[in-house]
């Protein structure tokens, strides 16, 4: 017989290992079990993939072989990088697979890094930022 036990345990222990909160690039501080930062990570997931998305068109806009191309490049792959957790947990979520308390927990807490990312790739794309 299943029981939630285990998974609760291990989210919290994964909350007390992590720490208890996380500040958004904006300076907002939200507890990591709250619907602000449940909110807050999905719409940094949503704007990152926008953004990702002007970004791979302004790519294949630009000649393989010109500064910008690889400028704009080497920040999709930064990008990308920062954002790996959130994407994971989206396909995750999508797939209906299994993430584990402190797995989910560590790839939320990356939230704050690909907002910045984020925000990085929007300023060079020229792009306003929510």
């Amino acid at each position: 017989m299943f029981t939630m036990r285990p998974v609760l345990f291990s989210i919290a222990i994964a909350a007390a290992l992590s720490g208890c909160a996380v500040t958004s690039s904006g300076g907002e501080r939200m507890a990591l079990r709250s619907d602000a930062f449940s909110a807050y990570v999905e719409a940094v997931f949503r704007y990152q993939n926008d953004v990702s998305t002007d970004l791979a068109f302004a790519i294949d806009d630009e000649s393989p072989d010109s500064e910008r191309y690889a400028a704009l490049d080497a920040l999709e792959l930064e990008l990308l990088t920062a954002c790996r957790g959130l994407n994971e947990l989206a396909r995750a979520a999508r797939n209906g697979e299994p993430v584990g308390g402190f797995g989910a927990l560590k790839r939320a807490r990356a939230a704050p890094e690909c907002e910045h990312a984020t925000d990085t790739a929007a300023a060079v794309l020229q792009r306003p930022t929510p």
